[in-house]
């Protein structure tokens, strides 16, 4: 029966999914391998160590889960997943990506009765949202091989019309016609003249969208190896989030250079392509964390690297070649592309990939996948306003697992308020035990949405956040329960009218009405400082070094709910605001001088003792300033301690205007030069000079008058 529905498939052109129970999902992955052998002559698998012995005579390829990474770009007939527990939706989406059309992905789980995909601990919601998608398949073949259940079987009505190739394009860039022929559809083709073009007028960056498996590392492949082959570059860094993001890319830079005739080498390290050298180039991967900018620089999968770390990529970059993903797995959504778009400097071309470069457009697994884990999850459209209610609710997950509908629209207002979504979020909110899911409603509508995570010292190390941070300065935060905002976000055409901190302030009822401590919430933007101090949250924590990832330093901040929580709320921020204040010079040097500005703001209960007074000596200098005949440079010493004492005192950076802040936090704090100030506030030199000098005498005044 398997054997048929497989033939069938393979003549539409299309992919399918498989579903296999059986209580030995290591048999059912076994058979499905075989099966597989015969049909496709290849099959991949994916398995857990304890689960490979038995699969290791039965699959052409034997990976370990953690291996997706390194098979991105790489492209197979027939893939089987074995899922004895957990089956994480990256995972499966991920492996999805690398089948070809006509080929199939199959997952060998336990019995439906059994399954639980969302690992022990889960509330099951999961594992319904699955078994009611897997209902709305349109190539699939889902049976049980022990009870001889077929559960349902379908097959696409059509048969796959191929995306048109590049054959016959003629391309008004001086491309070489066979890296044209190189690409894989005609999208791609198209995109690639362009791109030469553009680099021919001399553009400054480049900025390829898609959805994945349209090609976009593939096109900056072939836009490296033209570079390369014109002798239009030396040294080129390439970034991306890890070294299996930019395999795809080496893979194609690699084949295009070999058509052309250039010599050339690959660079292994640890199982990773790092690099692709010639005679006089070479691409070489650099993690985002230690990229240094050359005359061109490549990233892929842009969002991932973050809007921090590609801004100041940008702003050093003579030239740019850069792609991200709109919608699929390691997607960014629209609103994130928009601003990377944004930072790119001008000159600046931006493509569109639109045809999937391994199966036919229209492919109903993709279709599925997408639709199942919500990779094209947009905001609803928004209800008339002001609405005749506004109602805040708790979620029950459990039934929205059966409501599709309203499920989209709360994920598709949840996404806006993170760079980076990946189809493994759906099911955490989903199905996580410790989660909670509040939202606002108008007229029945959500406009905004709160994920939310219970935590305290007995929550598992990998989902207790919180507790850990704020531990590292109050003693008994362990013995203190919270809750944790994952994710906030208002639906993107209502921002701005109170409907977050409205959210916000009943998730805080509901908080309360659990005896929790602390309300708290981790995020890397320091724009949204705002909101939380707004609502009344402290900053208790400013991680010392930035993301890897993203370049971002993550704040943490905090409310206390009760006695215990107030001890261990503010015995944290307080703390915090200390430790930002001396360690200004070397641990938070990094941060941008509005940044850092941001998070000593403070609030006045966070006021305490000074540090010192001043020593006779200083007092001698600061009259000389103030006379006149010293610069201010000769009493930043002076300016410090009267500015950090000032903070201390009063809880807080709040005098003066925005921008004196900022100057006195990057000068005075931060120890940056007046240079560095000047191009990153854009600001004069003198001026800011002057508003130091009006900083000092309104300090000395008051630390006078004190």
């Amino acid at each position: 029966m398997l054997r048929n529905w497989l033939d069938e498939l393979r003549a539409t052109g299309y992919r399918g999914l498989v579903v296999l129970h059986s209580v030995s999902p290591v048999y059912a992955g076994g058979l499905l391998a075989r099966i597989f052998s015969d049909v496709y002559g290849d099959v991949l698998c994916l398995a857990p160590r304890e689960a490979r012995e038995g699969l290791r005579s039965e699959c052409s390829r034997l990976e370990s889960p953690g291996a997706i990474d390194r098979l991105l770009g790489t492209e197979n007939s027939s893939v089987v997943l074995v899922v004895p527990q957990l089956l994480r939706p990256n995972l499966l989406a991920a492996a999805a990506e690398t089948v070809r059309g006509g080929g199939v992905v199959a997952l060998a789980v336990p019995p439906l009765g059994e399954w639980q995909p969302g690992g022990r601990d889960s509330i099951g919601a999961y594992r319904r949202y699955l078994v009611n998608r897997l209902g709305a398949a349109r190539a699939l073949f889902w049976a049980d091989y022990d009870a001889g259940i077929l559960y349902r079987q379908a097959l696409p009505r059509e048969r796959a019309s191929p995306p048109p190739g590049p054959e016959g394009y003629r391309p008004r860039s001086p491309v070489h016609r066979r890296l044209l022929e190189a690409a894989a559809t005609l999208d791609q083709a198209r995109a690639l003249d362009e791109i030469v073009l553009h680099l021919r007028r001399r553009g400054r960056s480049v900025f390829v969208t898609g959805d994945r498996g349209r090609g976009k590392s593939g096109l900056l492949g072939l836009v490296a190896a033209y570079l390369a082959a014109s002798h239009m570059v030396g040294f080129v860094p390439v970034t991306a989030p890890s070294p299996g993001s930019v395999q795809g890319f080496f893979r194609v830079l690699d084949m295009a250079l070999e058509r052309l005739g250039v010599r050339h080498w690959a660079i292994e390290r640890g199982g990773f392509v790092a690099g692709v050298a010639g005679p006089w180039f070479h691409f070489r991967y650099h993690t985002p964390d230690r990229v240094e900018p050359g005359a061109f620089t490549i990233i892929d999968e842009a969002a991932a690297v973050g809007p921090m770390r590609l801004r100041r990529l940008a702003s050093r970059s003579p030239r740019l070649l850069a792609a991200t993903t709109i919608h699929g797995y390691e997607g960014s959504g629209r609103v994130l592309a928009k601003m990377i778009e944004a930072i790119l400097p001008e000159p600046r071309l931006v493509v569109g990939l639109e045809h999937p470069v391994r199966y036919p457009p229209g492919d109903p697994l993709e279709e599925w996948l997408y639709e199942t884990f919500m990779l094209r999850a947009e905001a609803p459209r928004p209800p008339s306003w002001p609405p005749e209610s506004l109602d805040a609710v708790e979620l029950d997950r459990l039934r929205l697992a059966d409501d599709y509908a309203t499920l989209a629209q709360v994920y598709g207002i949840l996404v806006q308020a993170h760079y980076r979504n990946e189809p493994d979020d759906l099911a955490l909110i989903l199905d996580a035990p410790h989660h909670r899911l509040y939202a606002l409603l108008a007229d029945g509508t959500p406009v905004a949405v709160v994920d939310a995570s219970l935590e305290s010292g007995d929550t598992a190390y990998e989902a207790r956040i919180m507790p850990d941070l704020l531990a590292q300065a109050s003693p008994r935060a362990m013995e203190a329960r919270g809750m944790r905002v994952v994710r906030i976000a208002v639906h993107p055409e209502l921002q701005r009218r109170g409907l977050g901190s409205k959210l916000l302030s009943y998730v805080e009822e509901q908080a309360r009405s659990m005896g929790l401590d602390w309300l708290g919430a981790v995020f890397g933007q320091p724009d949204v400082l705002g909101f939380w101090r707004r609502n009344g949250f402290h900053v208790v924590y400013v991680s010392p070094l930035p993301s890897k990832a993203t370049g971002e330093h993550n704040i943490a901040v905090a409310k206390p709910l009760t006695s215990l929580g107030y001890e261990v709320v503010y015995t944290a921020a307080r703390d915090m605001l200390r430790k930002l204040l001396l360690a200004g010079h070397s641990l938070y040097r990094g941060l941008t001088a509005e940044a850092y500005a941001a998070v000593l703001e403070g609030s006045p209960e966070l006021a305490q003792q000074p540090l010192a007074v001043l020593t006779e000596e200083q007092k001698h200098r600061l009259r000389l300033v103030l006379e006149g005949r010293l610069d201010v440079e000769a009493v930043l010493d002076v300016l410090w301690l009267l500015l950090v004492n000032h903070i201390l005192s009063s809880g807080g950076l709040r005098i003066l205007e925005e921008k004196d802040r900022w100057i006195a936090a990057a000068r005075v704090l931060q120890g940056k030069t007046m240079s560095d100030i000047a191009a990153g506030l854009r600001v004069p030199i003198q001026e800011a000079r002057e508003r130091l000098r009006h900083l000092l005498e309104r300090l000395s005044k008051d630390h006078a008058a004190g």
